[in-house]
């Protein structure tokens, strides 16, 4: 079942029903199945279990995330628990399971769970947004964690670009998968529509803010590293100027010493011979400590 062409709605709801958050849009990497790490072990029992537990009334409508009570900010991260069906659940959690692992080896598990549900909650964010930018209907919730699972397939796409996932029967590499998921969604977004049956805005936010996190932080980081060093560099050469400046002057004073003697000396260059003389007593000082 293709990305673009999947229903998450349910009719007896507000508007139409739930905005499911898309699923992993039939793909799965080619592999065997091993045991989840803690972070993404974790998230599948606690979206299958969630998953089961709104069946109880009520219990979906108080965690999904509706673009008009935007400012409860628990439901950023709610929504991301809920799922419209079993499609959607197996879907992402397929992404979370194969995705989610590999980069949870590489970070580690908190580096791994800030970056997915900082993705999940920018998604929200993005469905908010262009829910009201767009003029939908404002009590089409969000559910699904696709959010964070669109992050997941953006950030291996630029880390491990070798990877291959298997998409509707062929075998593609993860950064064309990558580019077609984004594309349809885009693709949607231009047509004008938040509907559908899939939350195109949050797939992108989450896409997103994989983005920023692997590709632009480091970059920032990078860029400000350099700036510092620049600037300790800057320090060091004026230092070094300073000292040769000073330098010159008691190479002068003590010419003048040897050619005229101490008397010679007005105040200034006595204050000054002083002060290289204690500076020099504690550099040596400094120097025996160490």
């Amino acid at each position: 079942m293709g990305l673009h062409n999947r229903t998450y709605w349910r009719d007896d709801q507000d508007g139409g029903g739930y905005g499911g958050g898309g699923g992993f849009g039939g793909g799965m990497m080619a592999g065997q199945m091993p045991k989840p790490g803690r972070a993404v072990g974790t998230l599948l029992i606690a979206n299958i279990a969630m998953f089961f537990l709104q069946l109880a009334p009520g219990v979906t409508e108080y965690l999904v995330l509706i673009p008009r009570d935007w400012w409860y900010v628990w439901n950023y991260i709610t929504f991301q628990f809920l799922h419209a069906d079993l499609m959607h659940l197996i879907f992402n959690m397929i992404g979370l399971y194969f995705l989610g692992m590999v980069l949870e080896r590489s970070w580690g598990l908190k580096r791994f769970m800030v970056f997915y549900f900082s993705c999940g909650v920018f998604a929200g964010i993005c469905h908010v947004a262009a829910t009201f930018a767009m003029g939908g209907k404002l009590g089409i919730p969000l559910l699904g964690a696709s959010g964070g699972v669109y992050g997941i397939v953006v950030a291996c796409a630029i880390l491990y670009p070798q990877i291959r996932l298997i998409l509707l029967f062929f075998l593609v590499p993860i950064r064309f998968a990558a580019l077609l998921f984004l594309g349809v969604a885009v693709y949607y977004i231009l047509q004008g529509g938040v509907g559908g049956g899939v939350a195109h805005a949050a797939h992108l936010g989450g896409a997103a803010m994989a983005a920023v996190w692997v590709w632009g932080l480091p970059r920032l980081k990078g860029a400000a590293q350099d700036a510092s060093m620049r600037r300790k560099q800057g320090a060091w050469d004026r230092k070094m100027k300073q000292r040769a400046s000073e330098q010159a002057e008691i190479d002068r004073i003590l010419d003048k010493i040897k050619a005229e003697g101490l008397n010679s000396l007005n105040r200034r260059e006595k204050d000054t011979l002083q002060k290289a003389t204690r500076r020099q007593q504690a550099e040596e000082d400094k120097a025996h400590r160490l």
